[in-house]
């Protein structure tokens, strides 16, 4: 850090904008306020560059309250509640989901630390099939062919393209963006517009070629007539990308919500697991899933490392239960199979099923949250991580970063918002 006197000037810092986690960073300050972001991007600016909350944003029922006076009716909800569901937990740092974890396991809850509308199977899928995967950095260092399927990282992951996976020189990639072969496949996009080719491929199609890939990896005969039927145009682009795939000295499957499908389930990564896992007899490879920021993969683990499974886990019958099919946040808010919520604000908010957000209008909840505009029966504000709290937070690759407390602010950091909770409920 430098100052001068009237500024100060962070370099190196951590940013929670989306998944990449970008710690690259020069951030100037103006007091509390973020003036300039280098290199500039625009979810860096939307999540460093928000108004701050403070102590004076506190409200009961949309009433201003003390901070007193709102950690004690979040502890009388809780108190109250059966079945209280904690979740959300990607939106704070890993510490804050030790600790609610702790609250959830006091007061009987369940929690739930996957992303509520981006579906990812990779804990069950690590669990029963096994998955290669592999760091941003491996992505940067060796790979010189990069399959984006059913995402656009130009939109949702701006700096992906230029910082990891196609533009940026590499040890075994000198080149840069002229040493790599790039496909896209799915719906066209933005990214697929920069690709060197592009596979179109609708949702139907998927899971057909899916099953073709994994038998010419395997060497298992198939229907040709049949496989033309189904993929049509599609067919002999993928019969080329599997050749240059086996040619290829390091190749990496990155994967978004088009490929992830909810309604597909695990089957399509599951199909893809087992396409890459033989390939590595003849080259090598990975899986990169490109998740959503900032850190529902370091809440995910922490649930994990606490609970023995992946994502989330019931803790109202005093031991941790597990059922991934009917135990997520969404579908027990549809259901109505919960009677408060403690959560976490983030923009996945906007894309919550209609079923879910009516449910949420009718239980008590209990919301803490660095931007405004937001409102709860109760509402706990708190510090921003990366601005005003520290703390770590893990990347898309399961990377765990630190974050910089760079500015000054009156609103408390999550943490200790859950510990007070938890210690008006001892």
């Amino acid at each position: 850090m430098t100052r001068s006197t009237s500024l100060a000037v962070f370099h190196d810092v951590a940013c929670p904008g989306c998944g990449c986690l970008c710690d690259d960073l020069t951030v100037e300050l103006d007091g509390s306020e973020v003036r300039r972001i280098e290199p500039a991007c625009e979810l860096a600016a939307q999540w460093m560059q928000a108004p701050a909350l403070s102590r004076e944003d506190f409200r009961i029922d949309d009433r201003a309250a003390s901070m007193e006076e709102a950690i004690d009716a979040a502890a009388n909800i809780l108190q109250r509640a059966k079945a209280p569901l904690f979740f959300g937990l990607g939106e704070t740092t890993s510490e804050t989901v030790r600790k609610v974890v702790d609250l959830a396991d006091r007061v009987g809850g369940i929690l739930d630390a996957s992303h509520p509308t981006f579906f990812d199977p990779t804990g069950r899928i690590l669990q029963t099939t096994g998955m290669v995967t592999c760091s941003l950095g491996e992505i940067r260092h060796r790979s010189d062919l990069v399959v984006f399927w059913g995402c656009d990282p130009k939109t949702t992951h701006p700096r992906h393209w230029e910082r990891y996976s196609v533009e940026p020189t590499g040890r075994f990639i000198p080149g840069g963006r002229s040493d790599r072969h790039v496909v896209g496949i799915g719906q066209a996009n933005a990214t697929t517009e920069a690709c060197d080719a592009f596979i179109s491929l609708s949702d139907t199609q998927q899971i057909a070629a899916l099953h073709a890939l994994a038998a010419w990896a395997n060497e298992k005969p198939l229907n040709e007539d049949a496989l033309a039927a189904q993929l049509g145009d599609a067919l002999q682009p993928l019969k080329e990308l599997h050749a240059r795939i086996q040619e290829s000295k390091y190749f990496v499957l990155v994967l978004g919500d088009g490929f992830l499908r909810r309604e597909a389930g695990r089957v399509p990564l599951e199909l893809l697991a087992q396409y890459v896992r033989p390939l590595h007899e003849k080259t090598r490879g990975a899986i990169s899933i490109l998740r959503p920021g900032p850190n529902w993969v370091g809440a995910g683990s922490v649930v994990a490392s606490r609970t023995g499974y992946p994502g989330g886990a019931s803790l109202t019958e005093g031991v941790p239960r597990f059922d991934p099919d009917n135990g997520s946040a969404v579908k027990r808010l549809a259901e109505k199979r919960v009677d408060a919520a403690v959560l976490f604000e983030g923009a996945w908010l906007d894309t919550l099923p209609n079923a879910a957000i009516e449910t949420l209008g009718e239980i008590p909840t209990v919301l803490l949250t660095h931007r405004r505009n937001a409102k709860a029966n109760v509402l706990l504000p708190i510090a921003r991580p990366a601005v005003a709290d520290g703390g770590t937070m893990s990347r898309l690759d399961d990377m765990p970063l630190p974050l910089r407390r760079m500015a000054e602010t009156d609103a408390p950091p999550a943490k200790e918002m859950i510990a007070a909770i938890l210690e008006k409920l001892a």
